[in-house]
C-alpha cells in the first residue's frame, strides 16, 4: 500500500525499490518520442482511432502529471460534514479525496477530448462531456446528473 505522503505529493520520477533481486531486474530503453502534432484529423479518421481505443490509463496519467493545480482539503472537509451522518474526518482524508477528484477530472476530460476531436472542434463543450459520460462504461453513475442536460446538435 502506497503511504499517503506519495498520494499527497506524487514524485516527479519514478522512485526505485531499495532492494530487488537479481532475477527480477529487467532492462528497459527509454524512447523519445514526437511531441503531438496540433493539426486536427478528419473526423472519420478519429473515430476509426477512437472505437478500437479508449481512454488508457497510461494517457490519464500523463495528462494528470501535468495538472499542478489542487482541491483545498478545508473545502473537501466542509463539504463532507456537511452531511449530518458525517461526524469527524480524518486529517488525511479530505486529502486523499482531493487527489480522487484530480484523477477522476482528468479522466472525464480525456475522455471529453476524445468525443470533441470526434465531432472535429477544438473546444471541449458540455455536449462533449455528456457524451463522454454516456459512451465510457467507467462514468455509470454520473449519468443520471448528465441526463437532465438537453445535448446541442
Amino acid at each position: 500500500m502506497a503511504d499517503i505522503s506519495s498520494l499527497i505529493n506524487p514524485p516527479e520520477e519514478e522512485i526505485a525499490p531499495l532492494v530487488v533481486p537479481k532475477t527480477e531486474i529487467i532492462k528497459t530503453e527509454i524512447v523519445k518520442t514526437e511531441p503531438p502534432k496540433t493539426e486536427l484529423a478528419s473526423p472519420e479518421t478519429l473515430k476509426e482511432e477512437t472505437e478500437d481505443s479508449k481512454v488508457s490509463q497510461e494517457t490519464i496519467l500523463e495528462a494528470f502529471t501535468k495538472i499542478k493545480t489542487h482541491f483545498p482539503a478545508a473545502r473537501i472537509k466542509k463539504i463532507m460534514q456537511s452531511d449530518e451522518d458525517i461526524g469527524k474526518v480524518a486529517q488525511a482524508t479530505p486529502v486523499v479525496v482531493g487527489r480522487a477528484l484530480e484523477i477522476f477530472m482528468a479522466n472525464l476530460v480525456e475522455a471529453a477530448i476524445i468525443e470533441a476531436k470526434k465531432a472535429g472542434v477544438r473546444r471541449i463543450a458540455a455536449s462533449h462531456i455528456r457524451q463522454a459520460v454516456e459512451n465510457t462504461e467507467q462514468f455509470d453513475f454520473v449519468v443520471d446528473v448528465v441526463s437532465k442536460y438537453s445535448p446541442k446538435n
